[in-house]
């Protein structure tokens, strides 16, 4: 028996500890879901974020091979449509992509939608926004 049990023997169960265990997990187990689903959920988000990242990046490095302005960004929209479809869980019916190029600097615009994401929409823990908006730019000219 364990020490904390021993309670006065006035009634005959008041130091029986059998059932302490059920019921300390009754209430630390719903608190232990909780952060494992806020867990799952934070890291998607966090995931889904980084390679929308990527996917901005290497549209951005790959635009440097061009040397028109169509050329670049048909370079940037393919280098990042190849980078999403490398990933888990981003549609690419979801993600809109942007180039915007003056010449000098070239930014890469991406854009995932998310509403549809199961990851994005647990019940317990909802996710930061489930529109996760990202870019990336290169200098084409000089410094």
């Amino acid at each position: 028996m364990h020490k904390f049990c021993k309670l006065p023997a006035s009634p005959k169960l008041a130091g029986d500890c059998r059932g302490t265990a059920v019921i300390e997990l009754a209430l630390t187990l719903p608190i232990l879901v909780v952060f494992l689903f806020g867990i799952v959920s934070g890291g998607s988000w966090l995931a889904m974020s980084h390679v929308v990242q990527e996917s901005a990046n290497e549209g951005a490095r790959a635009a440097l091979a061009g040397i028109t302005a169509p050329e670049r960004a048909a370079l940037a929209n393919s280098a990042a449509h190849g980078t999403l479809a490398r990933s888990y869980g981003i549609d690419e019916g979801d993600v809109a992509l942007r180039v915007d190029d003056d010449g000098r600097k070239l930014t890469v615009h991406v854009s995932y939608d998310g509403s549809a994401n199961p990851l994005l929409k647990l019940p317990i823990m909802p996710a930061a926004t489930t529109t996760i908006r990202r870019r990336a730019s290169v200098m084409l000219h000089g410094f």
